[in-house]
């Protein structure tokens, strides 16, 4: 059936409203008709009423003013008196039945707009409500496949709601109402103080927060989760904190295993590095041993003369001593240097660092034709790091320095190793030589892993440097200089500061 609309539409639909509203009206005529003769009733009025009320129920204003102009003339025509005839003397009459015909139509047209008005309202809403159900579907789903889940909590009444995937993440059934002492049963209690101190800076009024805790589940499972959330003001002027909960339990297990294996092969590069440097390890564990032979042979002699010289061989032994003190401690370095074991941050003395490294480069530089300068600047903070790491990166771009130096006859061979500082809360160390440099267009790529200029090289070495370099906070490159060789560099936080 076609709608309200215009009065004469050429639609299909709207030859069918108007026919509709001629059977009406004839079947009130004959319903009248009928009435008068068989019961000798005149229910006319009412019968016409219902015509035009059907009319313009199912098809409008059109057809309801089509159906009253139809009942008038009918009305007229067969039941005013005299009968069969228009009487004008019913005028006034007509005119009444005519303003109830319009009133009639306007209530029928009206309450049909408004059941379709209510229709339509109804298949929107049913329409929003089907797309929110899906929209919860998809961010439930996408929160499952993230492995992240929201929360809301009212600062001022401490209630609190939690989605699907929190409940997932804690391991709490969804019937149970979301406390802040249940999330505090979940939490670790050796984190319990931290999450303790977030939960008060919320109250106490900060804007945001982040952080990260461990979860125990009660199989005795350990999780990670980072936590973030900002504050907000409802619609309703209340103020509540919204955020997200992220398993990152993956993340930190992944992140444990790739420190292991560079931790792993950090070690066996250093024990290779070991290998190359056997030589200058040999010098210089021998030349202790053979100094203590030299100082043990003399003191014989003196203690074997008449009168014994003593004094003499007293600082013979002394010298004994002392050697065999130097001799262990090379040997003391070069163990600490191989062992295999984790990262062990302390606070540190970069240049006490950078003089150990020297101490065991003495002979590898003099075995490469090179001289070694320091320019450690005195006073420096301390700083954070694993002591034997740091070393195997001095030593890592000292030995690279050293040998880019080995083809080198216009010039002076000489490495300088400075130290400085950088800003207020870093330290820099710098490696420069006098070497043959690399082609600038190779820059980018010297620290990328496999990546060499040696012909018997892994390409190993500088990704590892920076691989460590950046677990300690820092970073490292390397530049030309302005004129012959290059220089390497790498800053590192200060005890405190950083990570």
């Amino acid at each position: 059936m076609a709608r309200s609309g215009p009065l004469w539409p050429a639609t299909s639909g709207a030859i069918l409203d108007y026919a509709v509203a001629v059977l009406a009206v004839a079947a009130a005529v004959v319903a009248g008709l009928a009435a008068d003769r068989l019961l000798h009733i005149a229910p006319f009025v009412s019968l016409f009423l219902c015509a035009i009320l059907f009319a313009a129920w199912l098809g409008g204003a059109g057809p309801g003013l089509f159906a009253a102009g139809l009942s008038i003339l009918a009305f007229d025509y067969f039941f005013i008196p005299p009968a069969d005839s228009f009487a004008v003397q019913a005028v006034p009459r007509l005119a009444l039945f005519a303003m109830t015909a319009l009133f009639v139509i306007w209530l029928s047209v009206t309450q049909r707009r408004t059941e379709e008005s209510l229709r339509r309202a109804r298949d929107d809403l049913q329409a929003t409500v089907g797309a929110l159900r899906r929209s919860e579907a998809y961010l439930a789903e996408a929160q499952r496949l993230t492995n992240m889940g929201s929360f809301a909590r009212k600062i001022g009444r401490g209630e609190m709601f939690w989605s699907k995937e929190i409940y997932r993440i804690m391991e709490f059934d969804e019937t149970v109402k979301p406390t802040e002492a249940l999330v505090l049963q979940r939490i670790h209690p050796d984190d319990r103080k931290l999450v303790r101190q977030h939960f008060d800076r919320a109250v106490q009024g900060d804007e945001d927060y982040e952080y990260e805790c461990r979860l125990l589940i009660p199989d005795g499972e350990v999780k990670h989760i980072h936590v973030r959330a900002d504050r907000q003001v409802s619609e309703t002027g209340e103020e509540e904190l919204v955020g997200a909960v992220m398993d990152v339990t993956d993340t930190r297990k992944a992140q444990e295993a790739l420190q292991l294996a560079q931790t792993a092969l950090a070690h066996v590069t250093r024990v290779s590095m070991l290998g190359e440097m056997s030589a200058s390890i040999a010098h210089e564990v021998n030349q202790p041993l053979g100094a203590i032979v030299t100082n043990a042979e003399s003191s014989l002699r003196w203690l074997s003369r008449e009168p014994p010289e003593v004094e003499e061989a007293v600082a013979g032994i002394r010298q004994i001593v002392k050697d065999a003190h130097r001799a262990s401690e090379v040997i003391r370095r070069i163990r600490e240097f191989s062992k295999k074991a984790g990262p062990e941050m302390s606070r540190l003395d970069i240049n006490e660092v950078v003089e150990e490294v020297v101490m065991l480069l003495r002979h590898e530089a003099l075995r490469h034709g090179a001289t070694m300068e320091l320019e450690l600047e005195w006073g420096l903070l301390p700083v954070r790091g694993d002591r034997i790491q740091l070393q195997q990166v001095i030593i890592n771009l000292a030995v690279n320095g050293m040998q880019a130096m080995a083809n080198v006859r216009d010039r002076d061979r000489v490495l300088v190793i400075r130290t400085k500082r950088q800003q207020s809360e870093r330290v820099l160390v710098a490696i420069e030589d006098v070497g043959v440099g690399i082609n600038p267009e190779n820059a980018d790529r010297l620290f990328s892993a496999f990546y060499t200029t040696k012909n018997d090289g892994l390409g190993m070495g500088l990704s590892i440097c920076r691989s460590i370099i950046e677990a300690h906070g820092g970073r490292v490159w390397g530049s030309p200089n302005a004129g012959p060789g290059m220089t390497f560099q790498f800053t590192i936080s200060a005890h405190g500061h950083g990570s």
